[in-house]
């Protein structure tokens, strides 16, 4: 499948007043090595930091259009200004889900302001942070890794399981059947809801292939659950189960 590519275009002005002659162009390309497609909703940040303590001077964003892909290119037109500061600077990108920024590159890219040439920033997976544990009063959903039992009422087909790893911050992480997906959750009261998955793009059997879609389409309809001992039933607005699911054994 051909790569779509995405310009981004962030004007960063540090002073007010025309443009002069003088000013200058970052330009380059974001990429990750994971074979994973951009869920919808997806946006693309870039920041100019100072080396020196790594603070930021400036940045923007931008939505990622669905079906995006990396590389994703973008421009950024810095005033003259920034340059003739005698600074050290770099450069951040953040591919962010649901908010949350899902890869980022670190440390910063180092740019030189006074000959910019093209950049390629490969950013990397951003890790889950440990949080700390829930109060009793919580339904334990989180920190848990469910295994699927059923999808629609339908009972599971194949011989991989399929799981939804809830982590302590809600960002998700499972096996599709076929596929590997993440996602981020939220959850308020008894109000649970999944943003569109990522996942990537192995193919398996049409009937496989079939469920996978079926569990994706279910879990963005999900709005609240039920739970019950080891058992979790996720439910759409009417209250109707979409997937059941049973905590995976250590």
């Amino acid at each position: 499948m051909l790569n779509r590519f995405l310009t981004l275009v962030l004007s960063l002005m540090l002073l007010v007043g025309p443009a002069s002659a003088d000013d200058l162009t970052l330009t380059g390309d974001v990429f990750y090595r994971e074979r994973m497609a951009l869920p919808p909703g997806a946006t693309l940040h870039v920041g100019l930091v100072a080396l020196s303590g790594g603070q930021p001077v400036v940045g923007a964003g931008a939505s990622i259009p669905a079906g995006g892909q990396v590389p994703l290119q973008f421009s950024l037109a810095i005033r003259s200004d920034v340059a003739k500061s005698g600074g050290t600077f770099g450069l951040v990108a953040e591919i962010r889900v649901g908010g949350s920024a899902m890869w980022r590159n670190s440390p910063a890219m180092p740019v030189d302001l006074t000959a910019p040439v093209p950049v390629s920033i490969l950013v990397t997976r951003v890790p889950v942070a440990p949080a700390p544990p829930e109060p009793e009063a919580v339904p334990n959903i989180a920190d848990t890794t469910w295994t699927v039992t059923s999808i629609s009422g339908s009972p599971v087909l194949g011989t991989t399981p399929l799981t939804l790893a809830i982590a302590a911050d809600l960002r998700i992480d499972g096996h599709a059947g076929c596929n590997s997906f993440f996602t981020q959750a939220t959850l308020d009261a008894a109000k649970l809801q999944f943003a569109p998955p990522a996942s990537t793009r192995m193919a398996c059997e049409p009937v496989v292939m079939a469920q996978e879609s079926a569990f994706f389409a279910a879990l963005v309809a999900v709005n609240s659950y039920e739970l019950s001992d080891d058992s979790l039933r996720l439910l759409d607005a009417a209250e109707v189960p979409l997937i059941g699911l049973v905590r995976a054994k250590e």
